[in-house]
């Protein structure tokens, strides 16, 4: 277990002590800089910390004395019997111990359009959707951060789409965020006077996955084609329906044409 060191704080912040699951990732290190910029106190929870969620190896002893749980794990599997497995594992474990030591708030991150039926036909946003359930169900008050793509992760899924060296783009919505933005928002969550129930956010224009995928190539000096596909659902199946919360990053490329 390793707890990063705190700094002076304003004084709603201290004595508070915040377990990040996943905080040496790069959302979860990001989230701890943040609070300990506050003041707050951070233990992070992963593997290099001798903290094992989905094993419970370690974890009632980093949960000592924490207020609120911020949970940003990710797993690789994309098939739905071993991301399904691995969120609400994850979940439980963190819910049955959390109880023990007398945690009072569970923030998980999650993405938006994993919790409408049409939109959750891929193994990983299966996974994703077991977990809103089992937070939700769950005794530990929670609440459920739902982000768009993060701008900075858009190559990687240029190489996702990618098949026998052509990229294979959906016509549908995509509205990419800046991660920061959603980092504050999780940071946000932890000192907010009550749980919430869920907030989307999303980036401040919409595109299409073609278009976008098309200015970053170019951008990069890729000469990989883009060939537009049918998409496997709605074309807003990604991106927020209902009210959200606007980042105010744009994306790193001008000129792409809006949805």
């Amino acid at each position: 277990m390793s707890v990063r060191a705190a700094t002076a704080a304003p004084e709603r912040s201290q004595d508070m002590r915040v377990f990040i699951a996943g905080g040496r990732g790069r959302v979860g290190s990001r989230v701890a800089d943040a609070l300990e910029a506050q003041g707050i106190e951070v233990v992070s929870g992963g593997l290099e910390d001798g903290v094992d969620v989905i094993s419970g190896k370690g974890l009632a002893e980093a949960l000592a004395g924490v207020d609120t749980i911020v949970n940003v794990l990710n797993t690789p599997r994309f098939d739905a019997e071993g991301a399904i497995s691995f969120f609400e594992g994850a979940v439980d474990n963190l819910t049955a111990e959390g109880e023990r030591a007398g945690v009072r708030h569970h923030i998980v991150l999650s993405i938006v359009g994993v919790g409408e039926g049409d939109a959750s036909d891929i193994g990983y946003y299966l996974g994703k959707v077991a977990q809103e359930k089992a937070v939700r169900s769950a005794s530990i008050p929670a609440t459920i951060i739902r982000a768009t793509q993060f701008q900075s992760y858009i190559p990687v899924l240029i190489d996702q789409h990618t098949v026998d060296g052509r990229v294979l783009a959906p016509r549908s919505y995509i509205q990419p965020v800046e991660l920061d933005e959603v980092v504050d928002l999780l940071a946000g969550a932890v000192t907010a006077p009550e749980p919430g129930s869920a907030i989307e956010i999303a980036g401040p224009d919409r595109f299409f996955h073609d278009d976008l995928f098309r200015a970053t190539l170019a951008h990069r000096g890729d000469p990989r084609e883009v060939v537009t596909v049918d998409g496997q659902g709605p074309v807003e199946a990604m991106v927020p329906r209902g009210a959200y919360r606007k980042g105010t990053v744009r994306y790193p490329i001008a000129g792409i044409p809006t949805a």
